[in-house]
């Protein structure tokens, strides 16, 4: 191989959305151009997915493309790529008008003057960029304008009179809205109802483009879910929400296909690799991939969350060719934790907690995807599940006549599953393991093959809070979730699965090893109240002995154990309420 010294390699643009200096410093860029095509069909459009999947990069590049100030760069931009071979008519033709609302202060005391100033600032910059365009003394008639919205008013008419069209793009739109609404439904309200700035904001944007040679003929707006502009919709109403279709399921994020191709190109040019591409697709799959946005495109190549790989791409080469110890990007597990705060958890276990435990104990729920719903209609059950879709706790798995599969995408979203419902049983019943002894459990767990002190351990921990709560009703659920809680937040070792499927039916947890862990296990947990009898004790038992076996000699596992040097461990856990009545495990 040619030394590394000799060869100009790509930069990895982790954390990086600015699409002219990836393709200036000649950065690693997965191409989407192939998608802009498709767009020009919409006039008007939303584009909606979870934080960091590259909405901002996509954004950048259609301003790049259509922006008339950047028609001597295409070559330079956009040569190489699918719409640089295939350019449409519309390239750089547009003035290009880029809001960033990310920026916004969400303090709900400043709020309002920041979105003011933000969109002042937009405005002021649009007219310099644009001055040569634009008649004499524009800049200076926008620069003196104090409210955004009247300053808006007259720069699209001073556009519309010069016959120039204008491309809308705003990035991010409800990132401060979704902050306001976690910490107050009340001022959430003030920004998106009545006369609120925010909603006058969509008033004009929607007035500038109903007109005849309107100024505005393109929009293309992005953010999370679409519970801002429900509640904003008397105000904007024109535009097409694309999110679900499955021509625009790989429009941001990558396909297994992309991710393999940036892999191998890494792989041959730094030649520090120690593992195959295939390795590194196993290990990198459980924790990234698996997400689908659209009920059509479940047959389609799943998604990997890019910021998660570029994330991987860039460890995994900085650690000289060594798999991180720590698989996700603490900004991502932030981004989550913020999202989670919407999902309004309870003081106690409410309905609400009761459906997110339900999710984090099954690892899937039935339940259609609304397209749109405003804040009044977060009471009804489809709508929270529909919200949790859209920020990513919950992705397509399946379709059926109506009746939507959906499951938690990976291990990076089930952390934050976890972490949520270790709150929850920290508030309500003050349970909590030691920290320092969970380590050396784990660690006996993982390197030694030693599994009843780790278990038996935790159950000591549920009986010694056994008086306060009984939970007759949702005892196993209750403790299925404490155990999933403990593998997730707490153990580095191993994947926890829930519901995993074995070709005989479905394990309660399977605790699949992370590279380096010789242990796995398929675990079998059963329940019974605290009045349950010895008969229905040992009941319980044979029930599961009857089952592990049937899970423990699956093909698939057997065929991964051995190709992993595993030691497969059968382990049967019965529950007496609290207490472990009956362990079993070799």
């Amino acid at each position: 191989m040619e030394p590394l010294s000799n060869k100009k390699i790509r930069l990895i643009p982790y954390g990086m959305s600015d699409f002219a200096r990836i393709r200036r410093e000649n950065r690693y860029y997965v191409d989407k151009t192939m998608f802009i095509p498709m767009l020009e069909e919409f006039k008007f459009q939303t584009f909606l997915r979870p934080r960091r999947y590259g909405k901002s990069l996509m954004l950048n590049m259609l301003a790049a493309y259509y922006d008339i100030a950047y028609k001597q760069r295409f070559d330079e931009l956009f040569g190489g790529l699918y719409i640089g071979k295939n350019p449409t008519e519309e390239r750089n033709q547009y003035l290009i008008m880029q809001f960033d609302f990310s920026k916004v202060d969400p303090d709900y005391t400043k709020t309002q003057k920041s979105f003011n100033e933000l969109v002042l600032d937009t405005l002021i910059q649009f007219a310099n960029k644009y001055k040569n365009l634009l008649p004499e003394g524009t800049v200076e008639n926008i620069s003196d304008q104090k409210e955004s919205n009247d300053a808006f008013t007259k720069l699209t008419r001073i556009v519309q009179l010069a016959g120039l069209q204008i491309y809308v793009l705003i990035d991010e739109y409800d990132n401060f809205a979704n902050t306001l609404l976690a910490d107050s439904e009340t001022n959430y309200k003030d920004l998106t109802h009545g006369d609120g700035f925010f909603r006058l904001f969509f008033n004009n944007l929607k007035a500038a483009t109903n007109k005849n040679d309107a100024a505005v003929s393109r929009i293309m707006i992005s953010g999370v879910t679409p519970l801002t502009l429900s509640d904003v919709t008397s105000g904007y109403n024109i535009g097409k929400n694309i999110s679900m279709r499955s021509s625009f399921n790989s429009l941001v994020g990558f396909t297994e296909t992309e991710f393999r191709q940036m892999l191998e190109y890494y792989r041959d040019v730094t030649g520090v690799f120690n593992h195959s591409i295939d390795q590194l697709i196993e290990i990198t799959k459980p924790w990234y991939d698996n997400n689908c946005f659209s009920e059509d495109a479940v047959n389609q190549e799943r998604m990997y969350n890019s910021d998660m790989a570029l994330f991987f791409v860039d460890s995994y080469i900085q650690k000289g060719g060594q798999i991180p110890e720590k698989m996700v990007d603490t900004n991502i597990t932030s981004d989550y934790n913020k999202m989670a705060k919407l999902i309004r958890f309870e003081k106690n276990f409410g309905e609400k907690t009761s459906l997110i435990q339900r999710i984090n104990n099954d690892g899937q729920i039935y339940n259609q995807i609304e397209e749109e719903f405003a804040l009044k209609d977060l009471d009804r059950y489809e709508n929270l599940v529909s919200l949790m879709y859209y920020m990513g706790l919950l992705s397509i798995g399946g379709y059926d006549t109506g009746d939507t599969l959906l499951i938690v995408p990976n291990a990076t979203v089930r952390q934050q599953y976890f972490m949520y419902m270790v709150r929850n049983y920290d508030v309500l019943i003050s349970w909590k393991t030691d920290d320092n002894v969970m380590t050396d459990l784990g660690r006996g767990l993982a390197k030694r093959g030693e599994h009843e002190p780790f278990f038996r351990y935790i159950a000591g921990c549920m009986s010694d809070v056994s008086n306060i709560k009984d939970f007759n009703n949702q005892g196993e659920s209750f403790v299925k979730g404490f155990f999933l809680c403990q593998f997730g937040t707490n153990l580095n070792y191993f994947i926890s699965f829930t519901e995993h499927y074995f070709g005989h039916g479905y394990s309660d947890i399977y605790l699949k090893p992370r590279l380096g862990t010789a242990h796995a296990y398929v675990i079998e947990l059963k329940y019974v109240k605290h009045s349950a009898t010895e008969a229905e004790v040992n009941a319980k038992l044979e029930e599961a002995r009857a089952q592990l076996p049937k899970y423990i000699s699956d093909k698939n596992l057997l065929t991964e154990a051995k190709d992993g040097g595993w030691t497969l461990h059968p382990i049967i856990l019965v529950f007496k309420g609290w207490e472990l009545a009956r362990y079993e495990g070799r």
